[in-house]
């Protein structure tokens, strides 16, 4: 399954002990979401017509393995399945020496903006 890549750094602002998720100066668990939430947002946009947009719905992420600040991390995102609902994308995480450090599913829904967005008044 072909998958796209998207390439981060861990630094001192996403930490769990900065954002505050935890103490530790590792990769923190929400930035690690919003990180794989970007990238199938992305990816989902390749993937619709051009007056429409996705909202996220749904994630499952196993976070398992720490990354210290320096890290290397590439999100790889695999094109979105239509289950005729929502677009569900599969990433996986892993760090410059090919360690998996994360895997899930990232849903995402395909609306139209000024519909959705009249429904949120």
């Amino acid at each position: 399954m072909p998958m796209r890549q998207f390439q981060h750094t861990v630094t001192a602002d996403v930490t769990a002990a900065a954002v505050g998720s935890g103490d530790l100066d590792v990769l923190a668990t929400p930035t690690l979401v919003l990180w794989c939430e970007v990238a199938a947002f992305q990816v989902c946009a390749q993937s619709i017509d051009p007056d429409h947009t996705t909202v996220g719905t749904t994630i499952t992420i196993d976070h398992v393995k720490g990354s210290p600040v320096g890290a290397e991390i590439t999100v790889h995102c695999a094109e979105p399945i239509n289950d005729g609902r929502r677009l569900v994308c599969h990433v996986i995480v892993k760090d410059a020496d090919g360690d998996q450090i994360a895997k899930g599913e990232v849903h995402r829904a395909v609306v139209d903006p000024d519909r959705f967005m009249s429904k949120c008044h």
